[in-house]
This record gives structure tokens, sequence and C-alpha cells, in this order.
């Protein structure tokens, strides 16, 4: 569904936040004028002319008329028949790799002893669910929004283990020092990150980005959306479990 929009190559930043504003409000973005799309996201008209032309459209209405019918399509099957909610984010903010990136993320957390979620803030919220997630089928796990935690000093550190660690930025101060002492001590480390341009991604064994818009408020208050990161755990341990059960 929505292939001419999912499916575009070479996406300037300003068509990605388009594509990604159209996927979090299907429902109301058929309502609004090309004017108000622009004022919403917000963005220039033309800047959405552009964008819709991109797609294969002749028009904005010819746009809109799209949307109606897959809107149309998705109501009357039931979206849980045609796409899990899942899926939909995996197809449109992850990377074109994002099945290969799973691949390894599933192999290199079968070959763990034990794993190790760790984030802070909402990412803390991401870590510990995506604990809960593994345990619930199999993988020992844990997880901790303190990234000084004592388990990760050697003498605590279970042998075989990974750390899988979500950070929006990257950048996290506390968080890179930490990974900065585990891989001086050969940690295998999974990231899940928003862009793949950031300190984090570059020390991890495998990184996992996303790409969506940052909403920081004053005094950097984070309200990026974790429903990438929601996904990408529900996707991975469904990947994990079906591996599972092929044994």
């Amino acid at each position: 569904m929505l292939e001419k929009i999912s499916d575009i190559k070479h996406l300037s930043d300003a068509d990605e936040i388009i594509q990604n504003y159209i996927f979090r409000n299907l429902e109301t973005i058929v309502t609004y004028s090309a004017r108000k799309l622009a004022l919403q996201i917000p963005c220039s008209p033309s800047t959405i002319t552009r964008f819709i032309k991109k797609c294969g459209f002749s028009s904005y209405y010819d746009f809109q008329n799209y949307m109606k019918n897959e809107i149309n399509q998705l109501a009357g099957k039931g979206i849980s028949d045609t796409i899990s909610l899942e899926q939909i984010f995996v197809n449109q903010v992850f990377a074109d790799d994002i099945d290969e990136q799973i691949e390894i993320a599933s192999n290199l957390l079968n070959q763990a002893n034990f794993i190790y979620c760790v984030g802070m803030g909402s990412s803390g919220i991401m870590a510990s669910y995506a604990a809960r997630k593994l345990n619930t089928i199999g993988l020992k796990s844990m997880h901790s929004n303190e990234p000084y935690a004592p388990f990760f000093s050697d003498s605590k550190r279970q042998n075989d283990s990974i750390c899988l660690i979500f950070s929006s930025s990257g950048e996290t101060a506390e968080i890179i020092k930490t990974v900065q002492l585990l891989t001086s001590n050969n940690q295998k480390i999974i990231s899940v990150t928003n862009t793949h341009n950031n300190t984090l991604a570059k020390l991890s064994t495998l990184n996992i980005p996303y790409y969506i818009e940052n909403r920081r408020l004053p005094y950097n208050f984070d309200l990026s959306s974790q429903l990438p990161t929601v996904a990408l755990i529900e996707y991975l341990v469904a990947f994990l479990l079906k591996k599972q059960e092929r044994i």
C-alpha cells in the first residue's frame, strides 16, 4: 500500500520530513490543501509541489485522490489484515538494508549468553521494553537507565554478553563514555539511533539507524517520537522468535 509515496529514492531532507508527516497523519492528510499541508510541516507550498511530482502525481488533486483510495482500501480490509504497524515503520523510516541489519542483529543476540539493554530518558524506557520482550522469548536480558551501572565492570559482566543501546541522538555524553570503555574491552555493541551519523553509531559493532525529525524543546527536552524504536523492537523480536521456531 502507498507505494507511490514510500518507494521514492534519493529523498532530500525536506522530502523525508514531508514523507514522514504523511505517514503519521494518513487520516487527516486528505482534508488538507497544499497550502495547509505546507503550514503544518512547515515548509513552502512549492516544496510540497516538488515532492508530489517526485511521487509521480500530475497535481495535488491527483495526490489527494490517490491517498483517499489507499486509505479506503486500508479501512475496508482492516489494517491489521493487510500490514502490521511495525512493518509500516520498517518500510518508511529505516534504511533499505534493514532486513540485513535485522539478520545480523538476530545472530549477535542469539550468540550472546546475556543481553544488556541500556538507555537514558525516553531511550531508557525503550531499553526496558526491549529487555522485557527478549526475556519473554527466552533470551536472558536486563535493562538499565544508568550507563554507569556496576554490572558493566569487567568482574561483574557476563561472558559472551552483548549490549543493546538506545540513544536518539547517539551523542549522550554518559552513554558515549561507557561505550568507549566497553569497546576497549572488546564488548560487542548494537546501537539504535536516529540517523547513522553520530558518535555512538561509529563505536558500535552494529548500528541500526532510523530517520525521523528531531523534536527538542528548550533546555534540551526531547519530544522526538519513539514509535520507530518500538516498531524495531517488535520487528526484531518477531524475527528472533521465527528463527527459534525453525530450530
